[in-house]
């Protein structure tokens, strides 16, 4: 994921590399699902592992290191609270969508360009943990996927950033970061995201490739971040049917953490690009109740670019991104 935020007459690119791990077990109960059914009928529940760091790009500034442990039922495996609720929503049609539920617990952390300095540049990026747990509904068919997401946490020295990334420094014999005592303080984070995906079948090519192409759009709200974005993603290979992208840590362009594979094998490559209206980024701005460091002057309009690739084998996908 690359990131670009501009503090005073300076411009500053920052790299990651995200890795997921997604497997996804059929449900006991499928009577409901006839063996032609399409791929967002199969009733699978998946957990997914994403890890995302900078270590690949050979820099440590930024948004630093994420990861993201998820659970997502398999469809219409859902409590009847969140049912009722999905069926209020005049955009979400149950008869044509299945209904899933996701719970997750991330970590992100974030740090200045120069982590060596205890005090670190005031108009660089503060250093700040994220922790938090997610709640999130996904409404899907083959084609269309809505998302919404509650994500409530704590920011600040609570959210352990300081000792992971000393720990994982330790590890790997790196370089200490000396700055972690200015740090965001302790607030309890929420926030709000809305997302909308829709995919459209590309030309089929030979060797039995298929192409396919997104668009989505929304947006968060809440004190850690407010944004409104949208994005275009392109896909080339094979069973793209069975996700709308491998799962990333939000914002980044990223799927919902479904995953249902109707071949043994399959895979595709993929590129995407995201851009955002950022009204707030707690990262960014600091804290909102209490004085903290934050970049006097940051974009607000920013953009990420993504490629990878993901393939799967019976139940299992692997996705580099």
């Amino acid at each position: 994921m690359f990131t670009h935020r501009t503090p005073p007459m300076l411009s500053r690119l920052a790299c990651s590399v995200s890795l997921a791990l997604t497997a996804a077990g059929y449900a006991s109960a499928q009577e409901d699902a006839p063996k032609d059914a399409p791929s967002f009928l199969l009733n699978r529940g998946v957990w997914s592992v994403t890890s995302e760091n900078d270590l690949f790009g050979g820099t440590d500034r930024n948004y630093t290191n994420g990861l993201r442990i998820e659970r997502v039922s398999p469809a219409n495996h859902v409590s009847p609270a969140l049912r009722w609720a999905a069926d209020q929503l005049p955009f979400i049609d149950l008869e044509r969508k299945r209904l899933r539920q996701g719970i997750a617990l991330s970590h992100a952390i974030f740090t200045p360009e120069d982590i060596t300095v205890r005090e670190p540049d005031p108009s660089d990026r503060p250093y700040a943990g994220w922790l938090y747990f997610s709640g999130t509904a996904v409404a899907s068919d083959d084609h269309i996927q809505d998302t919404l997401q509650l994500n409530l946490g704590m920011v600040g020295p609570s959210a352990a950033g300081d000792y992971v990334q000393s720990q994982w420094h330790d590890l790997i014999n790196e370089q200490q970061p000396m700055g972690w005592d200015s740090q965001l303080k302790d607030e309890v984070g929420v926030e709000l995201v809305m997302q909308r995906m829709a995919m459209f079948d590309g030309p089929d090519l030979p060797l039995g490739l298929e192409t396919d192409y997104g668009v989505y759009g929304g947006g968060a709200l809440g004190n850690v971040r407010t944004y409104a974005g949208t994005g275009l993603v392109g896909r080339i290979g094979w069973d793209l049917g069975s996700d709308f992208g491998p799962p990333r840590i939000r914002p980044a362009l990223t799927g919902a953490g479904t995953f249902s594979p109707t071949q043994q094998f399959g895979g595709y490559l993929f590129a995407g690009v995201d851009s955002r209206f950022v009204l707030r980024d707690m990262f960014l701005d600091g804290n909102a109740f209490r004085d903290s460091p934050r970049v006097a002057d940051r974009n607000k309009l920013v953009g990420d670019i993504q490629a990878g690739a993901a393939v799967h084998i019976s139940n299992v996908q692997l996705a580099f991104t």
